[in-house]
């Protein structure tokens, strides 16, 4: 799985969302524009989409904008990654009856691996992220859209894993 620059501005966008109270004063979408260094116009794309599936609200007229449709606790990356169509519903894998049983498990492996990329991205909702966002406010140091996000993401050790009862896994430079 890659994510994609609408998938990330995306994420980025509900998380900026999340920081606000929702049932304050709405976000315009300029001033998204302004603190996030995305055009109005991009943003006017992605949240019609997000509006679409019910991720967020908009309101019209003087002092109108965006809200989160939802508490930040029930909206997940993966809800937004769905929006976006980065994820889809699991599809099951048709394969000839004449698969070898090797075909079959790989087939099944990789079922296996997408669904529990779901629900790992399920488990994780916009209120998780703003959380360890405030925390870590005054240690960002970047100000790009990636460095963002990987503010967002709490550091970890092999030996946090390890207490877990999985061994540590080195470092790579991959995709999901």
């Amino acid at each position: 799985m890659r994510l994609s620059r609408k998938d990330e501005h995306s994420i980025v966008a509900m998380l900026s969302l999340a920081t606000h109270d929702r049932y304050s004063d709405p976000v315009s979408l300029t001033g998204l524009s302004e603190t996030l260094g995305i055009s109005t116009s991009y943003l006017e794309y992605l949240f019609s989409g997000l509006r679409k599936h019910g991720l967020v609200e908009g309101l019209r007229g003087v002092g109108g904008g965006y809200r989160l449709a939802r508490p930040a606790a029930q909206i997940s990356i993966a809800d937004i990654l769905f929006a976006t169509h980065a994820l889809t519903d699991e599809v099951e894998v048709e394969l000839p009856e004449s698969a070898d049983l090797s075909s079959q498990e790989a087939a099944h492996g990789w079922q296996e691996l997408n669904r529990r990329i779901r629900d790992f991205l399920a488990d994780m909702t916009l209120a998780d992220f703003v959380q360890t966002k405030s925390e870590r406010a005054g240690k960002q140091n970047g100000n790009s859209v990636s460095s963002y996000i990987a503010s967002m993401f709490p550091a970890h050790s092999g030996q946090a894993i390890a207490e877990k009862g999985r061994p540590p896994v080195a470092p790579t430079r991959g995709y999901l």
